[in-house]
């Protein structure tokens, strides 16, 4: 039998045609910054995030060298009014709307069930996840101690070092920075990355060969200036991309590019009227360069939104 809080009773009890003026499905830097920039002119707004705090994956490396911005929204960021926020509740759907029916549908999920919420505008600013060695299919074992940032973040946050000598392969400011959060609470960090074309400085240049070691890691192979290198480590922290969180969306209609991400017009338009997407969703990237400047445009676009 489900156990219902008050506010979960209340929830249902009021959803209905036309509840929202517009749902915010994400509470990540773009929305953040759409909610700072205009949110209390959009009506009616809810905004819902599977975590337990606002802010997405950044939150957890924040405050960092080279993300002032992106630190300053989040640490200043106080909810406008109107604006009803849900997190641990997760979009699992999406039914646009249609004749029958004049508002979009959102199925969400929470701890007490499976509910819905109605909405006349929808932005899609979910952001995505980091990609995996097993996405880029990197050779080698499986081993204990290979993990994606937020992992290596999060255990820190907790009180954990996640190794002794770690190897962080990439080389946005995001990887660098989750570098210097590590050395910082003590362990041998090595910075390495396919390239250093963007002038960042990483210790080692070279493609990522071979993962070694079981039960746990115990070195990796990179092949740099086409030589074998091996370096002995305990940890990888693999930071080379981002994956737009999109899977939700199948059978919604909601157009998406062949790398994955949501298709949107100039103006943050999907192709259906009255869904609109920005940040990481759109443009996956570890450094969320984008994603500020896209809350900040789509905030003067939606309808009631300011210029």
């Amino acid at each position: 039998m489900s156990v219902y809080t008050l506010e979960d009773m209340l929830l249902m009890e009021n959803m209905h045609e036309g509840d929202y003026d517009v749902a915010i499905v994400g509470a990540g830097l773009s929305a953040l910054s759409l909610l700072h920039s205009g949110g209390a002119a959009l009506g009616r707004t809810v905004v819902l995030d599977y975590q337990e705090q606002v802010g997405g994956l950044l939150r957890y490396l924040l405050p960092a060298d080279g993300f002032g911005t992106e630190w300053e929204l989040l640490r200043d960021f106080q909810l406008p009014p109107g604006v009803s926020l849900l997190l641990q509740t997760t979009a699992v759907g999406l039914l646009p709307a249609h004749d029958a029916e004049p508002t979009h549908t959102l199925v969400v999920r929470r701890r007490q069930g499976t509910m819905q919420l109605r909405a006349r505008q929808v932005v899609i600013a979910c952001g995505g996840v980091e990609r995996p060695r097993e996405h880029d299919a990197i050779p080698g074992t499986r081993p204990a101690g290979v993990m994606t940032p937020v992992l290596a973040l999060q255990l820190l946050a907790q009180g954990y070092l996640p190794g002794r000598r770690a190897l962080v392969y990439g080389d946005s400011r995001y990887a660098l920075a989750t570098a210097r959060r590590l050395a910082e609470a003590g362990l041998e960090v090595i910075t390495a990355a396919p390239t250093s074309g963007n002038g960042r400085s990483v210790r080692l240049c070279g493609t990522l060969e071979e993962i070694c070691g079981f039960p746990r890691l115990t070195a990796v192979r990179l092949l740099c200036d086409q030589q074998s290198v091996e370096v002995e480590v305990d940890t990888l922290i693999y930071a080379t991309g981002l994956l737009a969180g999109t899977h939700w969306l199948k059978g919604s209609g909601v157009a998406l590019t062949a790398a994955g991400t949501i298709a949107v017009d100039a103006h943050y338009r999907t192709n259906i009227a009255g869904i609109y997407a920005i940040g990481t969703v759109v443009r996956p990237g570890l450094d969320h360069e984008d994603s500020v400047r896209m809350g900040k445009e789509v905030a003067a676009l939606l309808p009631g939104g300011v210029s």
